[in-house]
């Protein structure tokens, strides 16, 4: 059974705003990337320059492989550091992928960039073997017209986006402070999996009574505070039962010796971690 988990989200107007008044002043493409999981991104929504250069179409009309391998190897490098990403595009541009967290809980990306950053054609062309497109000539014509913009006045654009986008993720966080103290109950879950915590521990994580915590979740998820825990504990440990053996696996999820995590796993689940594992194809023991 899955752990319930309400999804994290702020205004996107306010986002937009922001990407919209600062890609106009500085001619670059900005987007909001949102809905992601570990390897990719499922939603986007672009600032006001949101359409692609002209370098960039010319580009994708014969190597837009390289565009997609680009987007999808940087993306998966930024969400594994959870931090700002500088790069050179496989087509010679800079890009920077920007996270948005509140309070450390990641809900999604400012990507911005497209952005010349090189003067000289010829080197970009031998470095990122443009030399093959049949229309090389317009790709030159269209990356000299692009507005130059040095590698280190990007990353001071950079941090400009970033200052924006903290305070309005900081207003939100105030918001949540204020409004949703359940959500502070599962980020502490979330994060202390592996760690022998309880209702008490919760209770002053969050600064309330053990009876909130208690009778909040009861009222919210519908099952006590134990439950919830031991459940998103089985949830991590049927995930790391993939690749993992039984052994590893439980002192991952918080559990003191083996015999007790296959006692709740089976409570749970119905059957034991090794039979779990057998259903998987998974020869782990």
């Amino acid at each position: 059974m899955e752990v319930y988990k309400e999804e994290l989200s702020i205004e996107v107007a306010e986002i937009k705003m922001m990407m919209d008044l600062l890609s106009n002043l500085f001619s670059i493409r900005a987007s909001l990337i949102y809905a992601i999981n570990e390897e990719q991104y499922t939603n986007e929504i672009a600032g006001n320059n949101g359409d692609y250069q002209d370098f960039c179409k010319l580009i994708q009309l014969e190597l837009k492989h390289k565009c997609i391998a680009c987007d999808r190897d940087k993306f998966k490098e930024a969400n594994k550091k959870k931090e700002p990403l500088l790069y050179r595009c496989y087509n010679g541009l800079y890009e920077m992928y920007l996270p948005l967290l509140i309070d450390n809980y990641l809900i999604g990306y400012l990507h911005f960039g497209q952005v010349r950053a090189e003067k000289d054609f010829k080197v970009i062309a031998d470095e990122c073997s443009l030399h093959e497109h049949s229309r090389i000539a317009d790709i030159e014509k269209s990356y000299n017209s692009m507005i130059f913009i040095e590698k280190e006045k990007l990353i001071l654009i950079s941090a400009l986006f970033q200052q924006f986008a903290d305070i309005i993720l900081k207003n939100k966080l105030v918001e949540l402070k204020k409004a949703k103290p359940e959500y502070y109950l599962r980020k502490y879950v979330e994060e202390n999996l592996d760690k022998p915590i309880d209702v008490n521990s919760a209770a002053e994580f969050i600064g309330m009574s053990i009876s909130f915590v208690t009778h909040k979740f009861k009222e919210i998820y519908g099952i006590s505070f134990h439950e919830y825990l031991s459940r998103a504990r089985i949830d991590r440990s049927k995930k790391l039962l993939q690749k993992n053996s039984i052994s590893e696996t439980f002192l991952k999820c918080g559990f003191n010796n083996r015999y007790h995590f296959s006692k709740v796993f089976k409570k749970i689940e119905g059957v034991t971690p090794h039979e779990f594992q057998l259903s998987s194809n998974f020869t782990g023991q």
